[in-house]
């Protein structure tokens, strides 16, 4: 691996393959074997969370693959980057937790769906 950096998204997209063995299909399979693979060489790993970006990494790299299936890789890469790189709720500050549950009030209260 190129740095500590790249291990979130290697720990992502194994997780990603982990849960595809465990019920997905042989394409999805690959897919997320190649994402895996890929993933290690990136030098910057949180410029894949944009998918231009990984779409133009995996053409880069040169694998002869469809491009479908180039893609499919680029987006594996993508979610799985925003997924390692993105803050997640739990570790906002108490504040910005407040104001997230008064917006989802304020949602509720007119009546529209919010994933909570």
């Amino acid at each position: 691996m190129a740095n500590d950096n790249n291990v979130r998204l290697h720990r992502e997209l194994t997780h990603e393959l982990n849960r595809m063995q465990a019920g997905g299909t042989s394409y999805r399979q690959e897919t997320a074997l190649m994402a895996l693979a890929l993933s290690r060489h990136v030098s910057v790993p949180e410029s894949l969370q944009d998918r231009e970006t990984a779409r133009r990494y995996v053409r880069a790299a040169q694998l002869n693959m469809h491009e479908d299936r180039v893609e499919d890789v680029a987006k594996m890469l993508s979610m799985a980057a925003r997924r390692a790189y993105s803050t997640p709720e739990t570790a906002f500050s108490v504040d910005m937790k407040v104001q997230l549950e008064e917006k989802r009030n304020r949602f509720k209260t007119r009546g529209l769906r919010v994933k909570s």
